[in-house]
């Protein structure tokens, strides 16, 4: 098993090699804006950390949100466009589910990520819809919080070994988007 992962959602970038017995790590954090110009050379880094060639990637996990638009966008994209040059399965990470299940995010099954303008992606439980909730409301007072994507780094590497080993992989990378952009809601200003 060696599996491809990236998440650039937050201001960390995550990039690591996940095997059957351990894993294989280049993440940074605190990256800031600069992904996109740092992704690929994270992704070389790592291969030749772990002494590995693409061909030798089994599958290709990425964060898919929620988190940063701009970051989810790199982030889906790149993986896709080496999934285009060395075909294999993908595996989608939902964000909110890897804090639920991460040994450093403790908290009663709920999980929120910072979604800034006062707001946080909130999600009660695995397998119910996000949402958006204010910092201030009660339902996100005693959920799990991260604040970049290496905080619940271990609650992910569990869930992408979990669907690996029952085949459970996706036909597709679809971003995560649970509000609109800024952009988004400025143009309507």
């Amino acid at each position: 098993m060696n599996i491809l992962y990236v998440d650039t959602t937050t201001s960390d970038i995550v990039v690591a090699l996940i095997r059957k017995n351990d894993v294989v790590d280049v993440s940074q954090k605190a990256m800031g804006v600069k992904h996109s110009e740092t992704l690929c050379n994270k992704v070389d880094e790592l291969l030749k950390t772990a002494n590995i060639a693409f061909d030798d990637i089994d599958a290709y996990a990425c964060a898919i949100g929620p988190g940063s638009f701009t970051g989810i966008r790199i982030g889906i994209s790149t993986v896709k466009g080496y999934a285009t040059a060395r075909p294999k399965p993908y595996i989608a990470v939902n964000c909110l589910e890897a804090i639920a299940h991460s040994a450093n995010c403790k908290g009663n099954g709920c999980a929120v990520i910072d979604a800034g303008n006062g707001y946080y992606y909130y999600n009660v439980t695995s397998g119910t819809a996000p949402a958006v909730m204010p910092y201030d409301s009660d339902c996100v007072l005693n959920c799990a919080k991260a604040d970049g994507a290496t905080d619940y780094f271990d609650g992910a590497v569990k869930l992408i070994r979990d669907k690996f080993n029952k085949g459970e992989f996706d036909v597709n990378l679809t971003p995560l988007y649970i509000r609109k952009s800024q952009a988004e809601i400025n143009l309507k200003k």
